[in-house]
């Protein structure tokens, strides 16, 4: 479980078994180009100091997306990638 919300004004548990509403992953590409694709981080867990837990709401398409990610049958702008996987290096090695 995480409380460690992105949004940290609001705390709220984030179950990190729910597979029905939320994607999680290791992957820092991966979720870089989710939300290239206007997926939503809710959360990050740092529990585990060698690996951070992306944790994103799971949508409709999500599944197909990740899919179109690995069979290479997918694209996004690269400068918004950059940025994206920018982002989550910062919420990875922020203090919060």
């Amino acid at each position: 479980m995480t409380q460690n919300q992105i949004n940290h004004n609001e705390l709220t548990y984030i179950p990190l078994d729910d597979n029905k509403n939320y994607y999680y992953s290791h992957d820092i590409g991966l979720v870089a180009f989710l939300l290239c694709k206007n997926h939503e981080l809710v959360s990050l867990d740092k529990e585990i100091k060698s690996k951070a837990m992306f944790i994103l709401k799971r949508r409709l398409e999500t599944e197909n997306e990740i899919k179109n990610y690995w069979d290479f049958k997918s694209n996004c702008d690269g400068q918004t990638f950059f940025n994206q996987l920018k982002r989550l290096k910062n919420q990875i090695y922020s203090p919060y």
